[in-house]
């Protein structure tokens, strides 16, 4: 796959692959779940409203709650099933590891589907792009980045920005995780259309596909799709973490999103694989989003894999389908990024990978030896010890003016801090000291 190659950043580091065990792993279906208990909140606002109740049966994408404002989301039965009961479920949060959501709980539940083949029902080629913003507003999508979002409301913000660059961030550059790789190489088309899509929407006359430049090759269905759409396939090189929406941004449009921003403030958006996938297969096969592939994995999971997994399936369960034992400690998230699983805590629409990883031992936090490790390969180039003094002294004001808000939240600092302090979590503190009225200016 021929692609232009692109320069890198200062900071970050290379991290191990360890993606030998699912790169060449085809998406299967989940194997039978017990439950589905699927949130009515899958985004940062209020929960949708329920338009069903205990008892009921429901078919596969029968409306479960439907969303009263623009921030909230649609939400749909994955599988078939009965409704059981209204519960409360936990979210992975990057921000601050899990968030709580209303659910509904489903039992007596069909197999999980394979992905299959599609018929046409709406020819969004031919359609304007007013008529293709309204049929994308039916869909009741929500967004598969970090942190998701309404789709309605994402491309409502993007239009308001002015967008003139959207990319799509293929690159995975962190171990295990292959959920996206194996979406491009085996619906690299559609994930393309829906890329195209997008970017109608939005109104965004650039459009790029960022890959890791080691995995060229395996992209060659993603192709013609992608120069008949007139979007710039581009190869990154393998260092994280360039795949966060800061430094991506920079490294391909050369735009700095200023400190607590987002890719909107500079006129560009960021976007992933699975989004555009799950935009395609609504707007052009009247599909429901209603799951997505999630890579299992880790040293302690026997059969790793990528699967397609429903919405608000029980994340242990899940690892547990994967081989991993019933007591095995797992991730939720990425192995830099990522949260330990607790009871509760399920998949939803920003559930990239589910990982059985035990924690290594490791001896308690030193003090700091000022090795400058931390800031060096921060990539915001941001004085990390100095922040880390602020906050074991106390200081949000004095740590106001290191703008800890122009974290990535990448997690090197914490990785390579030989005291082992838990830097990453505490400029996270420290930034959400800053947002809230007692740390405002």
């Amino acid at each position: 796959m021929p692609l232009r190659r692109f320069g890198t950043f200062a900071g970050g580091i290379e991290l191990p692959d360890d993606k030998a065990a699912t790169l060449e792993a085809a998406i299967e279906p989940i194997g039978h779940l017990s439950r589905l208990r699927v949130p009515l909140a899958p985004v940062s606002a209020e929960p949708a409203r329920p338009v069903v109740r205990p008892g009921e049966y429901v078919s596969h994408g029968e409306p479960l709650a439907e969303a009263d404002d623009g921030r909230q989301a649609d939400v749909f039965a994955p599988l078939a099933g009965r409704v059981a009961e209204f519960t409360e479920v936990l979210l992975h949060d990057d921000h601050i590891g899990w968030r709580k959501s209303p659910a509904v709980e489903l039992s007596g539940l069909d197999e999980p589907m394979r992905i299959q083949h599609l018929p046409i029902q709406y020819e969004w080629q031919a359609a304007d792009n007013p008529s293709l913003r309204v049929r994308l507003s039916e869909g009741g999508l929500v967004t598969c980045g970090k942190p998701p979002a309404a789709l309605n409301d994402w491309l409502a913000r993007g239009r308001a920005a002015g967008v003139d660059t959207l990319i799509a961030n293929v690159t995975e550059n962190t171990p295990f995780v292959t959920a996206d790789h194996r979406l491009l190489v085996e619906c690299g088309s559609d994930v393309i259309r829906g890329l195209a899509i997008l970017a109608r929407a939005l109104g965004a006359p650039r459009v790029m596909l960022a890959v890791d430049h080691r995995r060229t090759d395996n992209y060659r269905g993603a192709v013609g799709p992608a120069r008949h759409y007139g979007i710039a396939s581009l190869a990154l090189p393998h260092k994280y973490p360039i795949g966060a929406e800061a430094m991506i941004v920079k490294v391909l449009i050369r735009r700095e999103i200023p400190p607590g921003g987002c890719a909107f403030d500079v006129a560009a958006a960021v976007t992933d694989a699975a989004t555009c996938w799950a935009v395609y297969r609504w707007v052009a096969c009247g599909e429901r989003q209603t799951a997505r592939v999630v890579t299992l994995a880790g040293p302690e999971a026997q059969r790793p894999g990528n699967y397609l997994v429903p919405f608000g399936a029980d994340a242990g369960e899940a690892l547990s389908l994967a081989g991993a034992a019933p007591d095995e400690p797992g991730v939720c998230g990425s192995a830099m990024r990522g949260a330990q699983i607790v009871a509760g805590a399920v998949t939803a629409s920003g559930t990239e990978a589910l990982l059985a990883i035990r924690p290594p031992a490791a001896p308690p936090p030193t003090a700091c030896i000022r090795c400058g490790w931390c800031s060096e390969n921060c990539p915001a180039r941001l004085n990390v010890a100095a922040l880390n003094d602020d906050f074991e002294l106390g200081r949000p004001d004095r740590a106001r003016r290191r703008f800890p808000q122009a974290c990535v939240g990448c997690g090197i600092c914490s990785y390579v801090c030989p005291a082992r302090l838990p830097l990453a979590r505490r400029v996270a503190l420290l930034k959400q000291a800053l947002r809230s009225p007692a740390g405002a200016t």
